[in-house]
């Protein structure tokens, strides 16, 4: 219990300071966090505090240092100290002080003082994270705020957690982007400058300055490592292939491979989400953040006997014309099958099927499992992006399409026109207007709609003849989580 210091209570201390003295300590009343220590060694001023939430203690000294006044003083300046963020109470600041009221001629030597003791109290990296991201979350689309959430909280950046803003120098952030890069993930190391980058901008902004200590320019010139140069591939006519290109020299899965995945999609063998992601995949060639960011808007149905239309937004610009893909009745099957399911509520086609943590909503799958799962495929080598390759190639060879056919489908350069389904139409075929295109994709007669029939009456055969032959399901559980796991169960 707390009580009222005096000389009295100073004398009864040192005679209690004797060998084999059980240590104890008296609380000052009158001032909070002053307290004597009686020890066997003898009695101390001591002073406690709490910063960031943990108890700290400091030694002031021999109780014959410091009269009773003096002491309370001292506690005076510290607590004040510590009320309006000016630094912390530690042995250097102790020093100062005996210096300061005569009780030692020279500072005694110890740790040098934080360069920046106001830090202490600002934003820690976490805690301004988490006020970025609720701001993200409120003002930017759902793959944004995922974006920028895992490129600020991945494993690269725990180092950083528990530091104050205004501790972390661009060559902090440097040699974490550096570290990023030499692992191979190039890419990642720029995305993540990018983020990091629009995050400190964030941070020196009027409204957060005062809470993150950060002041503007702070990290300026902040930049991901200069890429290795890799020699390209160069094919025989002496041009750079693309690695996107999907008409680039590799691997080409057959139709038949392309209706075994279907099949093995439909079987039950994956997640039901999964498996209709891959599915749609195979019946348009989509890429795969394409076919995961897919919302149920995007999708208008015409009628049995025509389909229905995939409208994929434009990514070049707010308002620019979407890319149609015709969906013929064996691919708007699948749209059907996905809208007849039991599912939660949610406006993505295909919706995260957890969330990565507990509270965080759910977006979309990643496109990571689509690639994935197709790995562990039993009798499967194709990967997601080779299914473009094989409308290309197969278009081509075998149905009859024409490079502008297939173009027209897989948007490999989106950039050179608006829209692919919208083009300068070719075979003599002149453009109409907005309203003649539109009624043409309605009523079945664009030439896009000639591509995907074709296609899909290709497709179809073969995956009825794989679902015929196909093993059983616990068969294919078996040997994907064999090829998952390295082990069958």
């Amino acid at each position: 219990m707390p009580i009222d210091i005096k000389q009295t209570t100073i004398a009864k201390a040192k005679a209690d300071a004797k060998p084999r003295c059980r240590r104890y300590d008296i609380v000052d009343a009158k001032r909070t966090g002053l307290s004597l220590r009686v020890s066997a060694t003898g009695v101390q001023w001591s002073f406690r505090f709490q910063l960031d939430g943990t108890d700290r203690r400091l030694a002031l000294g021999d109780v014959d240092l410091w009269t009773i006044a003096e002491a309370r003083s001292l506690v005076d300046r510290a607590q004040a100290m510590l009320r309006d963020r000016m630094g912390i109470p530690d042995e250097a600041w102790l020093d100062r002080m005996r210096v300061h009221e005569g009780k030692a001629a020279t500072v005694t030597l110890v740790e040098k003082p934080e360069a920046q003791p106001r830090a202490r109290f600002k934003w820690t990296y976490a805690e301004g994270r988490k006020a970025f991201l609720a701001k993200v979350e409120s003002s930017r689309s759902d793959a944004t705020f995922d974006d920028y959430r895992q490129k600020l909280s991945s494993d690269d950046m725990e180092a950083l957690e528990r530091q104050p803003l205004p501790n972390i120098t661009r060559r902090d952030l440097s040699a974490i982007l550096a570290a990023i890069a030499r692992t191979g993930r190039e890419s990642t190391a720029e995305g993540t400058q990018r983020v990091l980058s629009r995050f400190w901008n964030w941070l020196s902004e009027d409204a957060q300055i005062n809470d993150s200590g950060v002041q503007p320019g702070v990290m300026a010139g902040l930049k991901a490592p200069d890429r290795v140069r890799i020699k390209p591939v160069v094919n025989e006519n002496g041009d750079e292939e693309d690695a996107d290109d999907p008409y680039a020299p590799g691997y080409v899965p057959s139709l038949s491979e392309l209706g075994r995945i279907i099949a093995i999609a439909r079987s039950g063998a994956i997640h039901p989400t999964i498996g209709a992601a891959l599915e749609l995949t195979c019946w348009t060639s989509q890429r795969r953040r394409t076919i995961v960011e897919a919302r149920h808007q995007d999708f208008v149905f015409i009628s049995d006997e025509i389909g229905g239309l995939w409208q994929i937004p434009s990514t070049k610009m707010k308002g620019g014309r979407p890319h149609v893909i015709p969906l013929p009745p064996q691919a708007w099957a699948l749209w059907t099958r996905i809208m007849t399911a039991p599912r939660k509520p949610s406006s993505w086609l295909f919706p995260q099927i957890r969330a990565k943590a507990k509270g965080m909503p759910k977006s979309h799958v990643h496109p990571s499992p689509l690639t994935h799962n197709m790995g562990w495929m039993p009798g499967v080598e194709a990967s997601p992006h080779d299914i473009r390759r094989t409308f290309a190639t197969h278009g081509e060879s075998e149905l009859g399409m024409l490079r502008a056919d297939t173009e027209a489908i897989l948007a490999h350069k989106e950039d050179r026109q608006a829209s692919p389904a919208a083009m300068v139409l070719n075979r003599g075929e002149q453009t109409k207007g907005v309203t003649a295109k539109h009624y043409a994709l309605h009523n079945g007669t664009h030439r896009t709609w000639d591509i995907m029939r074709t296609w899909a009456a290709a497709l179809e055969p073969e995956i009825e003849k794989a679902i015929a032959a196909l093993e059983p399901v616990a068969e294919i559980k078996a040997a994907m989580r064999l090829a998952r796991y390295g082990k069958p169960e």
